[in-house]
């Protein structure tokens, strides 16, 4: 795609971070003026990364023994049905760990 800026340079796929929330996304740029264009399908994708963020907890980690605890929120505790004593699985992921509750 050629930029519709400058007419000269090419448009390529660039990943970037939002500084403030680490939050990945993919733009266009130009490589001839450094524009940078983002799409619908772009903005759609990043949307949906801030929504999964504005719902997100934060969590404490604690030290207990040689291992380390996280305070699981009441709500999220209730709607999973979690209780103290039940089990589950802990797997590490690209974005980071997951606990699934057994």
């Amino acid at each position: 795609m050629n930029c519709p800026i400058c007419n000269k340079g090419t448009m390529k796929m660039k990943k970037e971070v939002m500084e403030q929330d680490g939050v990945e996304f993919e733009a266009f740029q130009c490589n001839e003026c450094g524009e940078e264009i983002v799409t619908m399908n772009h903005l759609k994708a990043l949307a949906g990364k801030y929504r999964k963020l504005r719902k997100a907890k934060e969590v404490v980690f604690s030290k207990w023994g040689n291992s380390l605890a996280v305070r699981i929120p009441s709500e999220i505790a209730e709607a999973y049905h979690i209780s103290e004593g039940k089990h589950g699985i802990l797997t590490k992921e690209k974005e980071g760990i997951r606990i699934i509750p057994a």
